[in-house]
């Protein structure tokens, strides 16, 4: 038995794929959010290399071989690139989303992201001087 109710067609416009090319914050938001599968990466070759590492100096230098290969140093290059603007990017909207106050005042953006920039730095610092050999 036919449907008395006629079906109705809504119009949908028709969007390219490139359509986020079209602004710079999409753009922005697009990259940002393309940057997490390669931050996953750099998290899976980090998790490798530390089970390189408790697998004894011949799985260590098999490792070493395998991340000295052309392919993936571009591959970990892209990927450093890409880590360095998520975490940029990210610190760059935490004054958005947070809104502390002090003395009943909202903080500026710089006193919101500023500890955040100082910690990255000092963390940075301790590990290069793990990997120097000064500790």
């Amino acid at each position: 038995m036919p449907s008395a109710v006629p079906q109705l067609k809504y119009y949908q416009r028709r969007m390219p794929i490139n359509w986020w090319l079209g602004r710079w914050n999409y753009t922005w938001f697009i990259l940002r959010e393309l940057s997490s599968a390669f931050v996953a990466y750099w998290v899976v070759v980090t998790l490798m290399e530390i089970a390189a590492i408790a697998g004894g100096a011949e799985s260590y230098a098999r490792c070493q071989a395998w991340m000295a290969m052309p392919g993936v140093m571009v591959l970990n290059l892209i990927a450093l690139i890409f880590v360095l603007f998520h975490t940029l990017s990210w610190f760059r909207l935490v004054p958005q989303a947070m809104l502390p106050r002090l003395g009943g005042k909202r903080t500026s953006t710089v006193m919101t992201s500023a500890p955040m920039y100082v910690i990255w730095a000092l963390a940075s610092v301790v590990v290069a001087c793990f990997i120097l050999g000064v500790f």
